[in-house]
């Protein structure tokens, strides 16, 4: 069976996918206030940003498929 063309493990690898993506923009936000580098910070901070970017373009994904 398939979900707007779509087989359900690709859908959920997917959801997967999403789970670890919520995980490191988590981890990556913690450590920005743990982080004494500046370089290290900014690091981070980028890092956090692309996550949530990725983490919406993920759930719109979803949210097409439903």
């Amino acid at each position: 069976m398939s979900v707007k063309g779509y087989a359900k493990h690709e859908i959920l690898e997917v959801h997967e996918i999403l789970t670890i993506k919520n995980a490191c923009a988590a981890k990556s936000s913690m450590m920005q206030g743990l982080a004494s580098d500046s370089k290290l910070k900014e690091i981070l901070e980028e890092d956090t940003k692309i996550s949530q970017d990725a983490i919406k373009e993920l759930k719109g994904f979803l949210e097409e498929v439903k």
